[in-house]
């Protein structure tokens, strides 16, 4: 097992040696040199791809929430219970049971399917 950064260079220094031998180092250094250049070239290369994607992915992200949310132009059908006025508990039992009759209504129209979206 390689242990340090040290061991692992002495063993590609013999494959050098082994694969290119004396006569032919330089040439061989030289082809090792070309290799790590374009390893590097295509991991560098590797990395924009992927970034370019997960940006990408993030405009879409960005996208499908803009279309999911409200515009003020057609806000939801039934006002939310926050935005009630102010009334007594009698008056906002009524408006609840109002709203209910009202979304029952729309269920059923939807159930139906003869109205539109």
């Amino acid at each position: 097992m390689i242990g340090s950064l040290s061991d692992a260079l002495i063993m590609v220094i013999v494959a050098i040696l082994l694969l290119g031998g004396e006569k032919n180092l330089s040439g061989t250094v030289r082809n090792l040199g070309k290799t790590l250049s374009e390893l590097r070239k295509r991991q560098d290369e590797f990395k924009r791809e992927l970034m370019k994607e997960l940006s990408e992915t993030g405009d879409i992200t960005q996208e499908v929430r803009n279309d999911l949310s409200f515009n003020s132009n057609s806000g939801p059908m039934v006002r939310p219970l926050y935005n009630l006025p102010k009334t007594s508990e009698e008056e906002k039992i009524k408006q609840l049971e109002e709203q209910i009759r009202r979304m029952q209504a729309e269920l059923e129209r939807l159930k139906k399917g003869d109205g539109k979206n």
